[in-house]
């Protein structure tokens, strides 16, 4: 039995898109900067930045090729480089000291660079607003089977014509031979027999953006087989709904039906499955670009336990300098103990809470209090 449905394993999935930082790369790199009016903490502090970035910077042409970098370098600048610090999960100064009679000071560092993040993040940029990730979970039922299959190992013939046009076509889907599928025996199920939310759900947690569900079948055409001279008239017909699993909205529905005529009647119902699937498929490609738009996410921060100023200040920089996936940060209000922020990112409440946990801030530590869909409640705790 295939261990129903697409998903990423559970334990890995438990912190969602936000721990693909895991995968980390040591490098050891320089940093340098001027020394401006004699400060040279100052100075230390920049080429310890610029030491970071060279990092990443490293990083990112290890993992990205050179063409794209260069294709996209503005794109790359703004959304990577500029929040360099946000992509290292620790570094350690090795040397450091004045150059030149006091004019630079230099750094050497080595740096824990999350490069799964930087991999995930660009390929998020590079996609933009345009093909989003797929799942394909079709049931099936040919001709001498008695019930759909859709639950076994190997992916049946709709969800293979599917997957094959629509990649020919620039769709990435996700990976479903070599995921573990997991999933709830009761979802899977509902979700083949039209349960909208929950085929929303299964793509959301394989990472899909998109999850194509429905049914295809098919059989002997009656009346006409005495006709072929021995052949068989197969005909196959597939129902199919398009759902964006962030919210469960179904983008667009399609039936198709197609036949062809063949000595052998299984051979045959299979032919006329992949016809049907592949005239679906030219269908969904055209459909699902109009209508599908990967927008963000605003996540209100309901901030307490500040104890001045400052610390209110540090945390509003390091969200718009330091996190990574944040695209925007809105100053709503701060009195006394307590702020809130809006923060517009591409990440749901639970994948930035994540991202926060894992950031080491400076003079404080962030404790989660609750989360709702679009609401986290933090505490902000100083270091002793």
């Amino acid at each position: 039995m295939r261990k129903l449905l697409l998903t990423i394993v559970a334990v890995a999935m438990a912190f969602s898109l936000s721990y693909a930082q895991d995968e980390l790369r040591e490098i050891t790199t320089d940093g340098t900067a001027s020394v401006l009016n004699n400060d040279k903490a100052m100075a230390r502090d920049v080429a310890i930045q610029d030491a970071l970035r060279n990092a990443v910077e490293q990083v990112t042409g290890a993992v990205v090729s050179s063409s794209t970098v260069v294709e996209n370098a503005m794109t790359v600048e703004d959304n990577i480089y500029a929040k360099a610090k946000g992509y290292v999960k620790a570094y350690s100064v090795l040397s450091e000291g004045e150059a030149d009679n006091g004019m630079t000071y230099n750094v050497k560092i080595k740096a824990q660079v999350r490069a799964g993040a930087i991999k995930e993040d660009i390929g998020d940029i590079l996609r933009g607003a345009g093909n989003p990730r797929l799942m394909v979970l079709i049931t099936e039922q040919n001709i001498g089977q008695t019930q759909y299959s859709g639950l076994d190992v190997n992916l049946n013939v709709a969800e293979n014509a599917i997957m094959e046009s629509m990649r020919n076509k620039g769709f990435e889907f996700v990976d479903q031979e070599t995921i573990e599928r997991n999933m709830r025996k009761d979802k899977a199920l509902a979700a083949m027999q039209g349960d909208d939310q929950a085929a929303a759900f299964i793509g959301d947690r394989a990472g899909a953006e998109v999850i194509i569900t429905g049914k295809s079948f098919a059989k002997e055409a009656s009346g006409v087989s005495d006709m072929l001279g021995g052949m068989k008239s197969m005909q196959a017909t597939i129902s199919v709904k398009a759902i964006n699993t962030d919210d469960g909205r179904v983008l667009v529905s399609k039936s198709q039906s197609d036949k062809t005529v063949h000595i052998d009647e299984v051979a045959g119902g299979t032919k006329a499955i992949e016809m049907a699937s592949n005239k679906v498929a030219d269908y969904l490609a055209d459909e699902i670009v109009k209508k599908f738009t990967r927008g963000s996410n605003t996540v209100t921060l309901n901030v307490t336990g500040i104890t001045d100023y400052q610390m209110y200040t540090d945390l509003v920089n390091i969200l718009k300098y330091e996190i990574r996936g944040i695209k925007g940060v809105s100053e709503r209000e701060v009195a006394g103990s307590t702020g809130l922020i809006e923060v517009d990112t591409k990440f749901n409440s639970g994948q930035l809470t994540s991202e926060l946990l894992y950031k080491t801030f400076p003079n404080f530590r962030v404790r989660i209090i609750s989360r709702t869909a679009n609401k986290i409640n933090l505490k902000l705790v100083p270091r002793k």
